[in-house]
């Protein structure tokens, strides 16, 4: 049987988990390093009831560099935090820890904030940077636009990557889309990102970028975590589902119309799959 080594891995940013690993005696052994990380889902009733706390989650890594095999180590306070802070660790992907060229399972302590109230200013300046920079385009020179536009596309994937609440990312994006994008989704998506919408607008307004493709590749990107959020999200209540179910339509209807070269339908049923959700 291949040997189990434990790395501990704690760093708290707020909404993410990032890892800080201790070096190892042996130099043949590689620490597993992250690969994939999706959106943390607050849950409803915690948002409402403007719970917070930090939750600590041990879990084993196994030789494909899926998660497996979770408990809570520190409780937040709160089980609707730990089982959110559980279920964020299960959906991480690594790169596998090795031992002389060979994968080997892993196990990992990993600590997740929750936290409403943090971020709010930072998103604020930023998105006064955003509005700034989208002034600034109308009055450039020719020459200048393709840099401008650049620097609002760094802003959006810095905060898709950076903030892993869904709700803080919602307040960022419909401060910087379109009125009548805003308009559209908002009363159908309150409690669930949708951070491609960012890359939608960014399309709309800038047709002719020089780089679309690497724009629609962000765009699945986005779409397939909103969708896993969305689908994977523990709201309850008939009001809950009926929403989904209509948010859910939408982007399929968006994408088909407006992306088909994307294809929605298998994204779906990748989540769907990944999460064990029957249809």
């Amino acid at each position: 049987m291949k040997n189990l080594i434990k790395i501990l891995a704690i760093s708290a940013i707020m909404f993410s988990a990032c890892t800080h690993m201790q070096n190892s005696v042996d130099d043949q052994i590689t620490a597993p390093i992250l690969k994939e990380e999706p959106k943390l889902i607050y849950p409803l009733i915690a948002q409402q009831s403007n719970w917070s706390g930090t939750a600590v989650i041990i879990f084993k890594i196994d030789e494909e560099g899926m998660v497996d095999k979770t408990r809570v180590h520190s409780s937040s306070g709160y089980a609707s935090l730990d089982k959110a802070a559980e279920k964020y660790c299960k959906g991480l992907v690594f790169i596998p820890a090795t031992q002389s060229g060979e994968n080997i399972s892993a196990s990992m302590k990993w600590e997740v904030e929750f936290n409403l109230k943090d971020f709010g200013r930072k998103i604020l300046a930023i998105v006064n940077d955003v509005m700034d920079l989208y002034y600034d385009i109308k009055s450039s020179a020719t020459a200048e636009k393709p840099l401008l536009q650049k620097e609002i596309l760094s802003h959006h994937n810095d905060m898709v990557k950076n903030i892993r609440d869904g709700i803080k990312l919602n307040e960022y994006m419909y401060a910087v889309v379109r009125e009548e994008l805003s308009k559209e989704w908002e009363p159908v998506s309150e409690y669930y990102p949708l951070t491609f919408l960012l890359y939608h607008d960014f399309l709309l307004r800038f047709p002719d970028y020089d780089s679309v493709s690497v724009v629609k590749s962000r765009m699945e990107q986005a779409v397939k975590q909103d969708i896993n959020y969305l689908m994977t999200s523990n709201n309850v209540g008939y009001e809950y589902r009926i929403n989904k179910d209509i948010l859910l339509q939408k982007i399929k209807t968006l994408f088909k119309k407006e992306y088909p070269e994307i294809n929605i339908e298998s994204i779906i049923s990748d989540v769907w799959t990944k999460n064990d959700i029957i249809s």
